[in-house]
């Protein structure tokens, strides 16, 4: 997926105070799609995250992570895809999350020496 599906860019809407290791990070059946494992504000342990890649306009990688569980009912969403939309629809009862809009909850994602790294929110 790039840029230019999608009517508008924002950055990431989710609040981090610190960095967050993303650990135990696996590729999936699709290249712009990885899960691992992170504690998410507000939570107590580690949880299944997915992250998903945007090719930007001029050739760079953006990441987003977000919970692999599903805020309505809990469904595993990291076998959903990302559509054109900026949105990942719940495979379970197709609520939009929305990954690449202002009202999203996912979180900026650097990749640093084959590390992935959920980043600190100026």
């Amino acid at each position: 997926m790039n840029q230019e599906s999608l009517k508008a860019f924002f950055p990431a809407g989710g609040r981090v105070d610190e960095n967050i290791n993303i650990m135990d990070v696996q590729s999936t059946s699709r290249d712009d799609v990885l899960v691992g494992m992170a504690v998410l504000p507000f939570t107590d342990s580690q949880q299944k995250v997915v992250i998903y890649q945007l090719i930007l306009s001029n050739g760079e990688s953006d990441y987003r992570a977000i919970s692999a569980s599903c805020p309505h009912q809990g469904a595993d969403i990291s076998r959903d895809t990302l559509k054109p939309d900026g949105n990942v629809y719940c495979s379970l009862h197709k609520r939009p999350i929305c990954i690449y809009s202002k009202f999203n909850q996912a979180y900026a994602v650097v990749k640093h020496d084959g590390q992935y790294i959920i980043t600190k929110t100026v």
